[in-house]
């Protein structure tokens, strides 16, 4: 997890660029972050719509399984400077997850982890939550 310069605990990542795979900028992300990792299997798949949750517009976010970092990395992390839009990083047992995630982070990640757990495929959640059909429309 990354601090943001707002205090805010969240998943490292950034923004793709038009038709650029969702894979691309989980690996820069965790370049920057100085972790010489791959994504893997992708765990979950989020759509959040701007309306009715008033932001500033859709976004998909994409979770990848990037294994395991051994905890003598882990403990020495950052190993350099870090990138601007951060100013920690911090790894969170998944029997934990700290109390300043957002119930929609926090959402996201307990289906991600489902989902490594019991090999069952990376969900599709709206708005972070679980839905029985794609297609299915809000009431």
């Amino acid at each position: 997890m990354v601090t943001r310069p707002s205090g805010s605990l969240e998943l490292p990542g950034g923004e793709s660029k038009m038709e650029e795979p969702a894979v691309r900028p989980a690996a820069y992300a965790l370049r920057r972050l100085g972790l010489h990792m791959t994504p893997g299997p992708l765990l979950a798949v989020d759509h959040m719509e701007a309306i009715p949750l008033g932001a500033y517009g859709d976004r998909l976010t994409f979770i990848f399984y990037c294994g395991q970092l051994p905890e003598p990395e882990a403990e020495a992390l950052p190993a350099g400077p870090l990138p601007d839009d951060v100013t920690g990083v911090q790894f969170l047992h998944p029997a934990y997850l700290h109390p300043s995630l957002t119930p929609y982070d926090r959402r996201c990640l307990d289906a991600a982890l489902a989902a490594l757990k019991d090999k069952t495929g990376a969900p599709y959640l709206r708005n972070a939550l679980r839905i029985t059909h794609p297609h299915a429309l809000p009431a």
